[in-house]
């Protein structure tokens, strides 16, 4: 089991809790270790941006911040952490959106998050958020 995580940590695949892609491991990971999801030069304040600037379309791609939304660098070329899926049992949790093991991870497994951690107000959360 590993304690540290690189760009051969994850891949996408479908996913096992919803429709769609999602984050898997590619080996074990041990609990408290950080995770590289979004790569290693990105910082958060670098993906803030004021809502009117990004087209609407775009919104459920990101985390609403009220004014701001915390959006992808580039839609085009998006890291795999974007991908995360919803669960209310998460196996990673966030200090400042820096991702962590909340639990051991084996390999093979779906990297999913608690979207209810995130800080979205109330009105901007979808129905999903209370079902997984």
């Amino acid at each position: 089991m590993k304690n540290s995580t690189d760009e051969f940590s994850f891949i996408l695949k479908p996913s096992t809790v919803c429709d769609g892609v999602g984050v898997f491991s590619t080996h074990a990971i041990k609990e408290g270790t950080h995770l590289r999801l979004f790569g290693d030069d990105v910082k958060l304040g670098d993906l803030v941006r004021k809502k009117k600037d990004v087209p609407e379309f775009f919104h459920a791609y990101c985390i609403d911040q009220g004014a701001d939304l915390i959006c992808p660098k580039d839609f085009g070329s998006m890291s795999v952490g974007w991908h995360m899926n919803h669960s209310k049992a998460p196996v990673a949790t966030h200090r400042d959106l820096d991702w962590y093991a909340a639990r051991d991870i084996f390999a093979g497994e779906e990297i999913v998050i608690d979207y209810n951690t995130l800080g979205e107000p109330e009105e901007s959360r979808e129905d999903y958020y209370n079902h997984n």
